[in-house]
């Protein structure tokens, strides 16, 4: 009789569930892969590899977070090293501080081929309207919509919607006036999209028509 229920207690047993195993790996996907200790020429390798299977640039803090926590200041180094290994073989590529980060980009003389490859279209480009109402936000900025409508004597309402869907502008506060109304900043697509590390890099009008 014994036996009997011992065998009734294994078949009632309640099994693991789908979700249970779902929810388990999902777990097991959270942790991080281990890395182990490398040379610092297997460290500036790890480097190359992660900047050329990112889409976006990487500051030295992520890359060396990647790495294991090290110190970024040695991962700082080790991108100027690698940067001027790029620049002295010549490659059809260098690596570029864009966006407070870091990221592999295609030399400027390669760009129409590239452009061909990809069919880009001209409706895809900013029109010189919209061109226009960022170039004063981006030299005026912060700034208020009625700040640039006062500039070029339209109403920008439709070029703010195309810039903020592109995210190339963002509402960063209120200005202290009646109304209160909302100021705006570029933002770091801005940055990426233009290939600039920073404001202070930013062309002229004239520049920033032949790179869009």
């Amino acid at each position: 009789m014994g036996t009997m229920t011992k065998k009734r207690d294994r078949k009632t047993k309640k099994p693991e569930t789908t979700e249970d195993a779902v929810v388990e790996n999902e777990e097991e996907s959270d942790i991080l892969e281990p890395v182990g200790a490398l040379s610092r020429e297997e460290t500036s390798g790890a480097i190359y590899a992660m900047l050329f299977a990112s889409d976006r640039p990487l500051s030295a803090a992520r890359l060396a977070e990647a790495l294991g926590d090290i110190d970024p200041m040695i991962v700082a180094g080790l991108l100027e090293e690698l940067r001027g290994k790029i620049a002295k073989k010549k490659l059809p590529y260098t690596l570029r501080e864009i966006a407070g980060g870091y990221q592999f980009t295609t030399n400027p003389e390669h760009a129409p081929f590239i452009r061909r490859l990809f069919q880009l279209k001209r409706k895809n480009k900013l029109s010189k309207v919209v061109l226009e109402t960022l170039a004063i936000i981006a030299y005026r900025q912060p700034v208020t919509r009625a700040d640039v409508e006062s500039i070029r004597g339209v109403s920008v309402s439709h070029a703010f919607g195309q810039l903020q869907d592109r995210r190339l502008i963002k509402a960063v506060g209120v200005a202290p006036v009646p109304g209160r109304p909302r100021l705006y900043r570029t933002t770091d697509e801005f940055l990426l999209h233009f290939g600039l590390n920073n404001l202070e890099e930013m062309p002229s009008m004239e520049e920033l028509r032949e790179m869009v």
